[in-house]
């Protein structure tokens, strides 16, 4: 007969990892006190960070709680450290959501539910929304409205939920079949988690979404560390590319940008020279800025579309002429 449960009793794990966040993370622990259902554990992993997070957890979480902590000595990253938290789970299934992610009161059952045993093995997705009646930055409320276009898209049946809708902040696996394909690869700076997800896929694993199963993102991240996101994802795509050749990354990238909205078509030869793009950039960022000031949002939500997309085929190109000199018109 199948064990379902490690030695502390719990079929799930939900690990989180976190470096130098106490206020988020004791925020993202009293969620999960309030759960309604029992029996899961929580391992935090310390990246590192300049306090240990456990002395920065409060008692009362600590108490109500089963929770492991484990700290690096010095940072690995957000995906090698799930990496040593799901080493450290004997539970049969592992939920991942971040520092800064509230749990809605039920979220563990409605993944443990997804997760249950059956024929085929299953990947449990939820969705990351932003916190109600907050007036968000303009580069936050983007990312919001790009994530909950997409789950409107899987509720309507116009998309499949699938690898490239994984995302660490609200996920669900059988720690078999984690382990099975090798974790998390730790060459991905970025996007890790839908490198994961492909893997997971090729696998044989089924993509559930849940549209109950929310976790509450409240994001933190600063214009600048915005801008890094794209740059950093083209990057990501490309290593993708090479390193999982029959993913075809970058037929699958090329596909899409030749489908955007034809305001960014047009503006991208127009922003080839350096120059032209950060001025583009600028002036994008300074109008959509604007605009979400005097609350004409979809404009300010448009411009920031612009800023994304010039930045991400500007490091595409970049990126792709270091790799692959042939493939840099992409």
């Amino acid at each position: 007969m199948l064990n379902l449960y490690g030695k502390n009793g719990a079929d799930l794990d939900v690990v989180i990892p976190t470096r130098d966040r106490p206020g988020q993370l004791a925020a993202t622990l009293d969620a999960l006190r309030r759960q309604s259902c029992g029996r899961f554990g929580v391992i935090v992993v310390d990246d590192g960070g300049e306090t240990e997070a456990e002395k920065l957890v409060p008692n009362a979480a600590r108490r109500s709680l089963p929770i492991r902590f484990i700290r690096n000595e010095m940072s690995i990253g957000p995906g090698a450290s799930r990496n040593r938290g799901v080493e450290a789970s004997e539970a049969h299934y592992v939920v991942f959501i971040d520092d800064d992610c509230i749990a809605d009161r039920g979220l563990v059952a409605r993944h443990r539910a997804a997760l249950a045993p059956g024929d085929r093995p299953v990947v449990s997705l939820g969705p990351i929304l932003s916190p109600p009646c907050r007036r968000l930055p303009v580069w936050t409320h983007w990312d919001a409205d790009r994530l909950e276009r997409e789950y409107v898209r899987i509720a309507r049946g116009d998309t499949s939920p699938g690898w490239r809708h994984l995302y660490t902040g609200n996920v669900g696996v059988r720690r078999e079949d984690f382990v099975a394909v090798g974790g998390f690869d730790t060459r991905f700076a970025r996007q890790e988690d839908v490198e994961l997800g492909y893997r997971l896929g090729r696998h044989g694993c089924r993509f559930i979404f849940d549209p109950a199963a929310i976790v509450w993102h409240d994001s933190d991240r600063t214009l600048r560390g915005w801008l890094r996101i794209p740059e950093a994802s083209a990057r990501f795509d490309v290593l993708m590319d090479r390193l999982v050749p029959d993913s075809d990354r970058l037929s699958d990238v090329h596909d899409e940008l030749t489908t955007r909205h034809w305001a960014l078509r047009v503006t991208r030869p127009l922003t080839r020279t350096p120059l032209a793009h950060l001025c583009a950039v600028k002036g994008a960022v300074g109008a959509g800025w604007l605009l979400h000031a005097v609350r004409v949002d979809r404009a300010a939500l448009a411009a920031f579309s612009l800023v994304w997309d010039l930045t991400y085929c500007h490091a595409l190109r970049e990126a792709t002429s270091v790799s692959d000199p042939q493939r840099s018109s992409i």
